[in-house]
């Protein structure tokens, strides 16, 4: 498979090229350059000045736990979610999917043990019959009882690409008092009060054993050679710490002091899509926005809306906070360099993966024209 893209505008890692061609091979980049265009035998996708950049990386989204399971007490089959899911992911330009699902006691529906494994046999069977690609992130929910214990099951699975340590107890990070814990459970679990009082005291109750469980998980997740991540950090000394286990990625710090120490001390930092989007945190935490214009952020994931990530990135260049080419690093080669993909993908290069975007703007909307996946061609609308 043979052909090249012509009157291009190629958003590169450094820089952003008009009037440009791409040449894909046996889905690979092979070359690239200016108009003209050299290689007059091989078919020719004529993009009229629409952009090219790498197809998104998105290292965190719960949305097929949504789809599975829309209201409280409502299940949808998984086969069903995931192909609904897969047409969602491709129109908002991902061609990396880290479905973000959780290792915890089922407080929360389908976030257990049972869910993750049922559902990394079903991308595993139909990796064939998905337009992106497909890869589970563990969220271990330290302070549940069969987190850390049930990451041991799965942590050998080949889809299981990123686990992230989550401490979601009352009383700190992003549930600071009882209160909003229990604001956050109710309203997504329909659960009673007598319901939530329970869960609340068993979290004190677990609480002595977050420590021991946050060793079971980097020492699985090491053996496994697979990167970690932290969640939710609300304070420097928390930062400090995981710096000091060798963790390198922090995923939505909740205060500014947290960001800039998980910046100085190396951490590649993500926030969410949608906080940029919509101009702050739907919990009530800092804005994303903020804290890239400090520049402490590497790395924007969807979180729980895909279609957040390239109106976003735009959005970021268009105001002038970074340039095009570092706003659109941030959905693709930064979150492949946090979980070391970046030498095959994120970045329009000679030897990558051809994962790529037609992009162009629609009554100032970014729209994706065309999507190709591994050199093939997965997605191709022209909007009225």
């Amino acid at each position: 498979m043979r052909y090249v893209f012509v009157d291009a505008t190629l958003i590169l890692p450094d820089i952003t090229i008009s009037d440009a061609w791409l040449l894909i091979e046996d889905g690979i980049i092979s070359a690239y350059g200016i108009h003209p265009n050299p290689h007059h035998n091989a078919p020719v996708i004529d993009c009229h000045g629409a952009y090219i950049m790498p197809g998104i990386i998105d290292l965190h989204c719960d949305t097929i736990e949504k789809m599975v399971q829309p209201r409280p007490g409502v299940h949808i089959d998984t086969h069903v979610a995931l192909h609904i899911t897969d047409r969602l992911l491709v129109s908002s330009g991902i061609t990396s999917e880290y479905h973000s699902l959780s290792l915890d006691d089922a407080e929360f529906g389908v976030r257990n043990e049972h869910f993750i494994r049922e559902f990394l046999e079903l991308i595993s069977a139909h990796n064939h019959a998905t337009s992106a690609r497909h890869y589970v992130h563990a969220r271990v929910e330290v302070s549940s009882e069969r987190g850390a214990e049930s990451l041991r099951g799965i942590i050998d699975h080949s889809l299981v690409k990123l686990v992230s340590i989550m401490d979601h107890s009352p009383g700190q990070g992003q549930y600071p008092t009882d209160e909003l814990f229990r604001a956050y459970v109710a309203k997504t679990t329909g659960r009673d009060d007598a319901e939530i009082d329970a869960i609340i005291a068993k979290k004190h109750e677990l609480r002595e054993h977050i420590p021991q469980n946050i060793e079971r998980v980097i020492e699985l997740s090491r053996n496994a050679h697979i990167p970690i991540a932290t969640h939710d950090d609300d304070t420097a000394s928390k930062v400090i710490d995981w710096v000091e286990r060798g963790i390198g990625i922090s995923e939505f710090p909740t205060t500014m002091e947290a960001a800039a120490t998980a910046h100085r001390l190396g951490m590649l930092v993500g926030m969410g899509a949608p906080n940029v989007l919509r101009g702050k945190s739907s919990g009530g935490n800092i804005s994303a926005t903020d804290v890239i214009k400090a520049g402490y952020v590497d790395w924007l994931c969807s979180d729980y809306y895909p279609a957040a990530m390239l109106p976003a990135a735009f959005k970021l260049a268009n105001s002038g906070i970074v340039s095009l080419s570092d706003a659109v690093n941030m959905i693709t080669y930064n979150p492949a360099r946090a979980i070391g993909i970046q030498n095959e993908f994120g970045a329009i290069k000679v030897g990558a993966q051809a994962d790529l975007l037609v992009v162009r703007h629609h009554q100032q909307t970014p729209l994706v024209e065309r999507m190709f996946v591994g050199g093939k061609q997965v997605y191709h609308i022209q909007p009225k």
